[in-house]
């Protein structure tokens, strides 16, 4: 009897909704962790590091289902979804190397806002007035924080809002082909796809790490980048997002952006001025307008898919 009330709390919608939360203000503070990271180690020895620790366990998790793996239809759309979110969190970390922690925790959450549009570059419906509305909004928040220049660079913003756009044709790729795919098995997918590739990149590029580099901390750096915010976050979140309603899980996906900026400030010291703030805060709102409103807003033909993608895949 007990363990049939555990199992119920371990599916109830509230927990899960609680796990999501968890989960986004984890990987906010994992954007001062990153910060820390690219300042001791490449970016691509870095991501090599983070995808393949998670890659390997996902690998134990889903031991039973490896057959699954050869599928032709789980390979065509995890190479084409994990090749994009690779992108994506290539432009994120080199970027964060020219930004700060908090500036690239919500530039990164402009994905959000731009789902409907990538939706419609790529065939879905046109957006409706409240995607248009959200993207406004959003637009004049980039403006106040890119212009107020505190702390960051223009090219670190672009390369960070460049990163937003591949997670946000992810999302859209993740609706359109992962549909009929085991969840796991895709996302275990993703992230050999973006070990491979992160791996490809260190040897043609040569971001090679110093051995110097390596010590307890910086290790221990490593091991919670692959452990926790590359395996745990993305099968915690890819749990919780399928237990609550896509809306809802949008929304609490989005508080790492600022989770992100408060870890920032309390733990490095980042500055925020006037400008910046109001420029998040705007930013923060056009979130909230994208996400909100149901899926009633959306009718055959011209919805965006971003229902499907949070359904079955965690954001950054």
């Amino acid at each position: 009897m007990v363990q049939v009330g555990s199992d119920s709390m371990l599916e109830s919608k509230r927990f899960n909704e609680a796990l999501l939360a968890v989960c986004a203000i984890v990987y906010g503070f994992s954007f001062v962790v990153l910060k820390d990271a690219v300042d001791t180690f490449p970016p691509c020895f870095l991501m090599a590091c983070r995808f393949s620790i998670g890659a390997i366990l996902m690998l134990v998790v889903i031991r039973r289902k490896i057959s699954l793996l050869l599928e032709r239809s789980h390979v065509r759309a995890a190479i084409l979804i994990g090749v994009l979110q690779w992108a994506g969190f290539m432009l994120q970390t080199f970027g964060i190397t020219m930004t700060t922690p908090g500036r690239s925790a919500f530039l990164t959450g402009c994905y959000c806002v731009l789902v409907p549009f990538c939706a419609w570059a790529v065939g879905a419906g046109r957006p409706r007035g409240r995607a248009v509305v959200s993207a406004l909004v959003c637009l004049a928040g980039l403006g106040l924080v890119s212009l107020d220049g505190a702390g960051g660079s223009i090219l670190g913003d672009v390369l960070t809002l460049g990163g937003a756009v591949f997670f946000a044709f992810q999302m859209v790729t993740v609706a359109r082909e992962g549909s009929r795919c085991d969840v796991w098995v895709l996302t275990c997918w993703q992230l050999i796809v973006m070990a491979v590739l992160s791996i490809a990149s260190m040897v043609v590029l040569g971001q090679w790490p110093d051995p110097a580099s390596f010590d307890a901390g910086s290790i221990a750096t490593l091991a919670f980048l692959g452990v926790v915010c590359s395996f745990a976050y993305f099968a915690l979140m890819n749990k919780g997002l399928t237990r609550v309603e896509p809306s809802v899980g949008a929304l609490l996906s989005s508080l790492e952006s600022p989770a992100g900026v408060a870890f920032s400030v309390a733990l490095t010291g980042e500055l925020l001025t006037q400008t910046m703030v109001a420029g998040f805060v705007l930013i923060g709102v056009a979130v909230v307008i994208s996400q909100t409103g149901g899926d009633a807003d959306n009718g055959p033909g011209e919805g965006t898919g971003e229902g499907s993608a949070q359904d079955r895949q965690p954001n950054r």
